[in-house]
């Protein structure tokens, strides 16, 4: 007689990965058939998270096909953090859990992992080096480093946990579904800000387990610049959950809009695209169509030409069609860390606050939101709402929701991977673009259009063009002229040193700081157009 938990996926195990073409095929099977030799026959499923991988890792599983593995790939490194993120979020199994793909630590743990919580009723599993029943081959250098850090934050976070770094954890559905969206940091703290913020919303019932960890000095390594990032994400992570209470009001939005995957919702969707996309999803139900006339889906897809969807963007988005108060979904364009110094450049002015303004998330992952006038080429859109628009084009789509009044929802938990138009001239009209469109939303719609990010460009270049004679009126006054136009260099070389980190490039550091300030007059001047012409 079949046993009606057969089918039901009880253990989905993320793991995520970056530049191991060589062993990674073998490293999932091997984690598969541990894990399933644990669970006596019990479903267990593998999401493989490719975080930007720039070798064949996503070719590798591709050309050796597991049961019960599902392979997500996306072309820009985003961090570890992200990837777990991204693959609990696809989830079906009662339990989550994810573990590094070096296979350092032995996966066979998971199964007890899952007994001890289903027995104790617990919201955590976290594997632990300090358990006395680990087995653990550690660097002893490593060891007094890892006991300051865990010290560090039990004293900042009040975290009774002794261990939270082990890449071997496993977690009730819940957490996933509630948690995981609010999450922001994507690399090394991840693991901390999760458990921190799931206690916050009362997933308290945590309990340590032995490992068994052989360090191999694999890809899995941690620099002394990836501690430092740690050591400042952690302090971040306290200041937002105790003094901003950002997570608190984060859930309320997130609570609101729900993450929720309705049984049996996987409508027809058109992908309109350049080139064949249908089959790099990871969506049962998706065609490829030159136009949107030649669609025959209920939902239409607009991807911007060259764009490369996550192999998730379907499955992430389309789920919130299933509401009949949201017209459509928006995911972030993201750039690719490789490509020309100008293009790269480029991308690092549109993904920082200072050349981005208040919308610099249109090209880094945020936080899942509500928006409005959002210049987003990559939209996920019910059919019967783009025709009420008045069946507009990919570049207009949101614009005719907007003005029908229509909810568009932005999530982060896909991205959609395009290069920036380049230095210079095509990066400027777009940006002379965006501000014209603002400033002529400002005329027409009133001061409530107005954001604050417009008055800095808007502002400064107001100051230097037009404030000048202030100078002469006397010391101080030229004084104060000058401190305004100093501030403003010493952001651009700030702006300029965090771009060369993220793109790992002085080159592109370098290049950003004039493109910072060419993006700020082309923008205002094309603010100051559309407000005064029609």
């Amino acid at each position: 007689m079949r046993d009606e938990h057969d089918d039901e996926v009880i253990l989905s195990i993320v793991v995520p990965v970056y530049n191991q073409e060589q062993s990674i095929a073998d490293n999932v099977e091997v984690i598969r058939d541990r894990v399933r030799a644990g669970f006596g026959g019990r479903r267990v499923e593998i999401i493989v998270v490719s975080d930007g991988s720039i070798d064949r890792t996503e070719e590798r599983l591709q050309d050796s096909p597991l049961e019960d593995v599902r392979v997500l790939h996306y072309d820009r490194n985003l961090g570890k953090g992200y990837a777990v993120k991204l693959g609990a979020l696809e989830a079906t199994g009662r339990w989550v859990g994810y573990v590094d793909a070096d296979l350092d630590i032995d996966p066979a743990s998971l199964p007890a992992f899952v007994a001890v919580a289903e027995g104790e009723e617990l919201d955590f599993v976290v594997g632990s080096k300090r358990h006395p029943d680990s087995e653990v081959v550690y660097p002893r250098s490593r060891r007094f480093a890892s006991w300051l850090f865990q010290v560090y934050v039990r004293l900042l976070l009040q975290l009774e946990v002794r261990d939270t770094q082990v890449g071997i954890k496993v977690f009730r559905r819940a957490v996933a579904d509630e948690v995981m969206p609010l999450l922001i940091v994507k690399r090394y703290a991840f693991d901390i800000e999760l458990l921190a913020v799931a206690r916050t919303f009362g997933f308290d019932r945590i309990k340590e387990m032995p490992v068994k960890l052989t360090y191999q000095f694999t890809g899995s390594g941690v620099k002394a610049s990836a501690v430092a990032h740690a050591l400042t994400d952690a302090l971040a992570i306290a200041y937002r959950l105790r003094v901003l209470r950002y997570y608190q009001r984060r859930r309320t939005l997130a609570g609101a809009l729900g993450w929720t995957r309705p049984a049996g919702f996987r409508p027809l969707v058109s992908v309109v695209a350049d080139t064949d996309l249908a089959s790099s999803f990871d969506y049962p139900a998706a065609e490829a169509v030159a136009s949107a006339a030649d669609a025959h889906g209920d939902v239409l897809a607009f991807v911007e030409p060259g764009g490369r969807p996550a192999g998730n963007w379907l499955s992430a988005t389309v789920p919130f069609l299933a509401r009949d108060d949201i017209a459509a979904v928006v995911t972030p364009s993201v750039a690719p860390l490789t490509g020309n110094v100008r293009s790269r450049a480029a991308a690092a002015v549109r993904e920082s606050r200072l050349g981005g303004g208040s919308q610099w998330f249109r090209f880094l992952p945020g936080n899942i939101r509500l928006v409005r006038e959002f210049p987003g080429e990559n939209v996920v859109v019910r059919r019967a709402d783009w025709i009420a628009a008045g069946r507009p084009g990919r570049l207009s789509v949101l614009e005719a929701l907007d003005r029908l009044g229509r909810a568009v929802v932005y999530t982060p938990e896909s991205v959609v991977v395009a290069s920036a138009p380049p230095l210079w001239l095509r990066h400027l009209a777009s940006v002379t673009a965006g501000g014209r469109a603002r400033g002529r939303a400002v005329r027409t719609r009133g001061i409530r259009s107005l954001r604050a990010s417009s008055l800095v460009p808007v502002g400064f270049w107001l100051w230097v063009l037009v404030g000048w004679p202030v100078a002469l009126l006397g010391p101080d006054p030229a004084r104060a002229w000058g401190a305004v136009i100093v501030l403003y260099v010493v952001l651009l070389i700030a702006a300029g040193l965090l771009a060369a980190l993220r793109f790992r490039s002085l080159h592109v550091g370098l290049l950003s700081i004039p493109a910072f300030a060419a993006t700020h007059a082309a923008y205002a001047l094309g603010f100051v157009r559309g407000l005064v012409r029609s």
